[in-house]
């Protein structure tokens, strides 16, 4: 019967019985009869073909287990047990009793036996089945490092690299190895899959490992490939795992982003789409046309979404300044809908969000969301604390009775008005100018409000605020989220004029301070 499920499987045919039921059922009750005298390549090509046709028997996949767990494994070839933990795990059989027979098994054994295919499905399994056995990944590592991989293809390696991180088992020499080989690599000439392109940057984003010639190899490999074999995980997994890394590629993400607009997103998941653009927004790289696309897409799969990814999504769009009213106001039923299953990170991106957009959305000002926050207080960090904190005034900004208790509200306003004050030497020469235009600037002002000024200038009886904005305000040239609100809630709550003096701006005068001065009077009306 084994034999038979086999060659079925090799070509992914369950043909259907005249009762109504098909071969793989017939043959489970079969298998299930003769489970006695099945020796070990019958085990592993059962529950393999089963695996591969998606036929998963969970009576049938018990009974195998049992027979196995019993069995002696030295009597096992390498791929045999290779291929029935990818089986279990792959079926989400369960059965952590077997995968720790066959670790022991493994860990026993020397893996020179033991094919590179081999040991990349074996961690892979175990990752998958969120089974930890740092002994088995640990021999697993120590062999690869040793090894030659040239004999390792890059999907192999892919998966190894993949388990390690999924199964968080830091081997930073494994890591190190992996990287200097996928470099030396055409990954051309290798057939490099995009899955396991996407896969192997997403690992090392993942670790935590840095690898920047890994990174910039794949990138200028993606780049220059028809991007058409890319679906939509491997396309969030790969922008993922740049922004996350810190590694700055704009051919990438254009090219990307590019292939994104041009598809029907059907094929995209509430996951993908949060994933790319909070990417995007991470990377500080703005593409109006494909936000536009994915704000669509989303709209329609909004009851999907779960609570990380709405808050993902809505804090992107608000991060880059793109505020889509159809988005947010579609949005905000979903984020109301999900405000228990927030943990506290959730919260404070999707109020912060909302705050940006300025949308009317009443559950997020209502008793109902400012418990959901009193609930999680205990876990907020600092940067959610300074979130809230512009919730806050976004609640005074839209006249909202609802109130945080006060101790909440004071590790808010600590937190937003603790962070760290960094006076770049463009804002030096701004204030410096304003002095010598007598206007007796005063800088880095504290308002009530808790945002600070870069300086306060009184013109004619009134107050001006002056924020010396510089490149990080912006995102290909228009005001970034922050900048839009804290510009936004210093008028509206310290009733204090903003004006912006914007990099590029000032950079046209070079030296001459005159055009400097007479650009100042004009920005103030002077």
């Amino acid at each position: 019967t084994s034999n038979l499920a086999y060659a079925y499987a090799l070509i992914k045919h369950s043909p259907a019985l005249e009762d109504g039921s098909n071969l793989f059922d017939l043959l489970a009750r079969r298998s299930m009869e003769l489970l006695g005298e099945f020796k070990p390549q019958g085990f592993s090509n059962l529950v393999w073909a089963f695996t591969t046709v998606k036929e998963y028997n969970p009576e049938l996949f018990a009974k195998v287990a049992d027979a196995v767990v019993a069995q002696d494994l030295k009597l096992f070839k390498p791929q045999e047990v290779t291929n029935i933990v990818w089986a279990y795990a792959t079926a989400e059989a369960g059965r952590p009793d077997l995968f720790h027979k066959v670790a022991d098994d493994v860990v026993a054994r020397d893996l020179n036996s033991f094919k590179p295919q081999d040991l990349s499905m074996i961690v892979w399994a175990y990752a998958t089945a969120k089974v930890t056995r740092l002994d088995l990944f640990d021999k697993v590592a120590d062999d690869a490092v040793a090894r030659d991989l040239k004999v390792f293809n890059p999907q192999n390696l892919a998966n190894i690299v993949w388990a390690f991180a999924t199964a968080e088992v830091g081997r930073p020499d494994l890591f190190r190895k992996v990287a200097d080989d996928v470099v030396a690599r055409d990954l051309k000439s290798f057939n490099a899959q995009p899955q396991g392109l996407a896969n192997i940057v997403w690992a090392y984003a993942t670790a935590q490992v840095k690898h920047h010639d890994l990174f910039r190899k794949v990138a200028d490999d993606v780049v220059a490939r028809e991007l058409k074999t890319f679906n939509a995980q491997d396309f969030a997994n790969i922008v993922w795992a740049y922004a996350t890394a810190e590694v700055k590629h704009p051919g990438l993400f254009h090219k990307i982003s590019g292939e994104v607009v041009a598809r029907d997103l059907k094929s995209f998941k509430p996951q993908n789409l949060a994933n790319i653009v909070w990417a995007f927004a991470t990377a500080e790289i703005c593409h109006p046309r494909l936000f536009d696309k994915v704000s669509g897409a989303s709209i329609e799969l909004q009851k999907k979404f779960n609570p990380q990814e709405t808050a993902n999504l809505l804090w992107a769009y608000a991060s880059v300044g793109q505020i889509p009213l159809p988005l947010f106001k579609s949005f905000s039923t979903t984020a109301a809908a999900l405000i228990e299953r927030c943990n506290s990170q959730d919260l404070a991106n999707i109020a912060w969000a909302f705050a940006v957009a300025n949308v009317d959305a009443p559950t997020l000002l209502s008793e109902r969301f400012v418990d959901a926050l009193i609930q999680k207080s205990d876990t907020f960090g600092v940067e959610d604390l300074r979130q809230l904190h512009q919730w806050k005034l976004w609640r005074v900004e839209m006249n909202a009775r609802v109130r945080l208790p006060p101790s909440i509200q004071d590790r808010c306003c600590e937190a937003f008005t603790s962070s760290s004050i960094h006076v770049s030497g463009f804002q030096k020469k701004v204030v410096c100018e304003l002095s010598a235009m007598g206007l007796q600037p005063k800088d880095e002002v504290l308002l009530p409000s808790g945002y600070s000024l870069d300086a306060l200038v009184q013109v004619d009886g009134q107050s001006v605020g002056i924020e010396v904005d510089g490149p990080y305000h912006f995102i290909d040239g228009k005001p970034t989220g922050k900048t839009l609100l804290k510009h936004r809630q210093i008028v509206s709550i310290d009733r204090i004029r903003i004006l912006s003096v914007p990099f590029w701006e000032w950079d046209r005068f070079g030296d001459d301070q005159v055009a400097k001065r007479r650009y100042l009077r004009s920005k103030l009306g002077i």
